[in-house]
């Protein structure tokens, strides 16, 4: 009995003595301010980052705060960008999952000071598109009645969403998509997604399969690098 409260002391002592506050980039404070599901090395955290991304330019993300929010379950995400701050999800797998989306939500971030550069030539929106209607094509062949759903529309759309992952289903959807269509279904969703999703395996996953899926996202993205 006398040993299990020593132990709960120390436990206590070490949840007290826990970091809660970091910085990124020597400028980006990173806030615990919910416990992680799963045990997260966050400094180990801040090196990938720092030796995968290139620092953003001053003030464009003020702050990351991870955090059990309520919009989370709303939106069906698990986090977001707003005014400068990266709200990321306390619920999470491990490194690798936290890493994706900060990443992810990092290029929404880059989006507001390079939107022009990287849409101006039409190039994205026009490849994006072009998938969409391959899409459609798809699922018609396939026995889906699609007609009530607006595929050139870039932007989100949650009655075309909603049909996608619940009426055609995540996993047909996903086999769809994995056929050379879609880096992932969550690209198919809106054109600032499929510029995301694009970004994020760019700086995460496989370049040549990027290009050869996407190949307009991938070179505008290499330019931007």
């Amino acid at each position: 009995m006398q040993m299990l409260t020593i132990m709960s002391q120390i436990l206590k002592k070490i949840k007290e003595n826990k970091k809660f506050e970091y910085i990124l980039f020597n400028s980006i404070p990173i806030k615990i301010k919910d416990q992680l599901t799963n045990d997260i090395d966050i400094d180990q955290l801040i090196d990938t980052i720092e030796n995968t991304l290139p620092p953003p330019p001053k003030n464009l993300i003020k702050q990351i705060s991870v955090e059990n929010n309520p919009i989370f379950k709303q939106r069906e995400v698990n986090a977001l960008y707003n005014n400068g701050i990266l709200y990321i999800s306390n619920d999470q797998d491990d490194l690798n999952d936290m890493l994706d989306d900060i990443v992810h939500e990092y290029s929404h971030a880059l989006e507001e000071i390079y939107g022009e550069e990287i849409y101006s030539d039409a190039s994205i929106k026009d490849e994006f598109l072009s998938k969409r209607q391959q899409l459609e094509l798809i699922l018609r062949h396939g026995g889906f009645d699609t007609h009530n759903y607006d595929f050139k529309e870039n932007k989100f759309n949650k009655e075309l969403d909603n049909f996608l992952l619940n009426v055609v289903g995540y996993d047909r959807f996903k086999k769809l998509t994995n056929y050379g269509l879609f880096i992932n279904p969550y690209a198919a969703t809106s054109l600032r997604e499929y510029f995301a999703t694009g970004f994020e395996e760019y700086i995460l996953g496989d370049h040549r399969e990027l290009q050869n899926i996407s190949p307009s996202l991938y070179n505008k993205l290499r330019e931007l690098f």
